[in-house]
């Protein structure tokens, strides 16, 4: 016969609350006992970041020189060009930078060197697009010249007065850079401008509309007819 002493008495609610905090410190107690396992060394991961380059061959400590559009290009100077074959499907050729070197000459990697020392700015396109042409052979070689040293660039050509290199600034225009190449020649009544940007040439029916931004390395070409 079971006595008052073996009936279990019902648990109090003090002892209810403190039930779960025994059970967790007596699996913490349990865990301490389980075996450390040392976990195995990774290697070292050298992740490989993938460098976007240019054709640049001007050398990375090469000097900051200062540059005027009318004085000719000398030892030190260096150029910021681009150079594309072909006007429907362009091809880049070349896009870096070049430096004149003491002897006058540019490096311009795979295509070869090309003197431009004592060359004005404007002059220098020339001898840089039949370089490009001598080694690529193909008739249409478009040479952007985007910068000398820190100076941004503009190329006007076309039906102007005084086609050449001119100073690019901020919110430029065909028709505000129109008057630096003394103005239009040809048909009085033409209109139409030409753009080249990364050797693409998009046509413009009205070189007046002021909706038509330029960058530096632009070649602005007035057309003659239309």
């Amino acid at each position: 016969m079971m006595t008052d002493r073996m009936k279990l008495r019902p648990l109090s609610p003090l002892s209810l609350l403190s039930l779960p905090l025994a059970l967790a410190l007596s699996a913490c107690g349990t865990l301490e006992k389980l075996p450390k396992v040392s976990m195995p060394k990774l290697p070292d991961m050298k992740v490989k970041v993938p460098f976007v380059g240019t054709d640049s061959t001007a050398p990375s400590d090469d000097p900051s020189l200062p540059f005027q559009l009318n004085q000719p290009l000398s030892a030190g100077h260096t150029l910021e060009i681009a150079a594309y074959a072909g006007q429907i499907s362009p091809s880049k050729m070349f896009v870096g930078r070049v430096m004149v070197d003491e002897s006058g000459l540019v490096d311009l990697g795979k295509y070869g060197t090309v003197k431009l020392g004592g060359l004005r700015l404007h002059e220098a396109v020339l001898p840089l697009e039949s370089a490009f042409r001598r080694q690529r052979g193909q008739s249409l070689i478009n040479v952007q010249v985007i910068r000398v040293e820190d100076l941004p660039l503009l190329s006007i050509r076309g039906a102007v007065k005084q086609p050449g290199i001119i100073q690019f600034v901020e919110g430029a225009t065909p028709a505000s850079v129109l008057r630096y190449a003394g103005g239009r020649t040809g048909d009085p009544t033409a209109t139409a401008v030409y753009v080249t940007r990364n050797g693409q040439r998009a046509f413009h029916v009205n070189y007046l509309n002021s909706e038509i931004p330029l960058e530096p390395g632009d070649i602005v070409t007035f057309s003659d007819s239309l």
